[in-house]
């Protein structure tokens, strides 16, 4: 199993270093962008994290990015905006259950409480599903069939981290 691993590894970067105008290359839509919300002591946040990079954190993954969106709470006499705010979450990568082909990888993030405007938010854990879109190319779903063999095997964290912003570069 781990040899097959790291052939798909192989050839999923080889088919990141072919040329801007391969057509492995061709791009068009954004990585995902997370819908959140989050309780505080007396209201709640609710906006989006864009997705920067996937790093190793520990003995595990974490994504970094920006937050966006609005705080409403007793506290504060207006809604509060929260513009491009650093934010990570600690991750995980697994196999979608059920799912017929190895192309879908599931990124489960883990329930955190953070202050968010100044204010402790508590975001409850979330999944999001990827799968390859329109018009980004057949190597999306080799990067994500690797990333999801990676994740079914225990790869290293830091193979895994690779994988998952070698997917992230897919859809830029």
């Amino acid at each position: 199993m781990n040899r097959r691993l790291l052939i798909v590894t192989i050839a999923s970067l080889g088919l990141l270093a072919a040329p801007a105008g391969a057509s492995a290359q061709s791009g068009g839509s954004r990585f995902p962008t997370v819908l959140l919300t989050a309780k505080t002591a007396q209201g709640r946040f609710q906006g989006r994290f864009d997705i920067r990079r996937f790093r190793v954190r520990g003995a595990g993954l974490a994504v970094f990015g920006r937050l966006n969106g609005t705080l409403r709470d007793r506290r504060y006499p207006t809604t509060q905006r929260v513009r491009n705010a650093t934010f990570s979450f600690d991750v995980a990568a697994a196999r979608v259950p059920g799912a017929t082909t190895c192309a879908r990888l599931a990124i489960v993030f883990g329930a955190r409480t953070a202050p968010v405007g100044g204010l402790a938010a508590t975001f409850a854990q979330r999944t999001l599903v990827l799968r390859p879109r329109r018009g980004t190319g057949r190597s999306t779903g080799e990067v994500l069939c690797a990333a999801s063999s990676a994740a079914a095997s225990n790869a290293p964290p830091s193979l895994t981290a690779h994988l998952l912003n070698a997917l992230r570069l897919q859809y830029a």
